[in-house]
């Protein structure tokens, strides 16, 4: 879908009571030499503050997680580019989430459509409008506790793993 008709999102819910994503979160950036930073709070529109880490790897790869409740975690975003050797993969790696319930062959399987899915909708979207900035958003993949939805831009990609906050 186009930037226009994007999924709504309401305040966001954590995974699993009791689920912080630090083996899983330790794992990624050991494997993808990802450099996390320290846990920072920021405020959100609704005044309420979260906890966030973030990180960034080689080639521009990111990864940002939150905890709605300063301890369990709420969503985790995993950013790459689209061109270099290993950007999808790093994507994929990232549906590999050990919360319980999570279907990774599911996973696995709608990530891989979707971006397919983004690919030519984007594709589509620039030939029609003639602007390489152009924003297309996968469908959402309901699996076990989280949300998971794939948003392609120019040059990026942003799979965005929510837990339980997508409408």
């Amino acid at each position: 879908m186009t930037s226009d008709k994007k999924t709504m999102l309401s305040p966001g819910r954590t995974m699993a009571t009791g689920y912080t994503g630090s083996i899983f979160l330790t794992g990624l950036a050991n494997n993808w030499n990802v450099r996390l930073e320290k846990p920072v709070e920021q405020e959100m529109p609704d005044g309420k503050m979260r906890t966030y880490v973030h990180g960034r790897g080689k080639n521009g790869m990111t990864v940002s997680v939150g905890y709605a409740d300063h301890k369990n975690m709420s969503s985790l975003l995993c950013d790459a580019g689209t061109k270099e050797p290993g950007d999808f993969e790093f994507l994929a790696s990232c549906t590999g989430l050990d919360v319980a319930g999570i279907d990774h062959a599911k996973a696995s399987s709608w990530l891989d459509r979707a971006k397919k899915e983004t690919d030519s909708l984007y594709e589509k979207q620039v030939t029609k409008t003639g602007i390489e900035q152009e924003y297309v958003v996968s469908g959402v993949l309901v699996s076990g506790p989280v949300r998971m939805v794939l948003h392609r831009t120019y040059g990026r990609y942003s799979l965005r793993i929510l837990g339980g906050a997508a409408v």
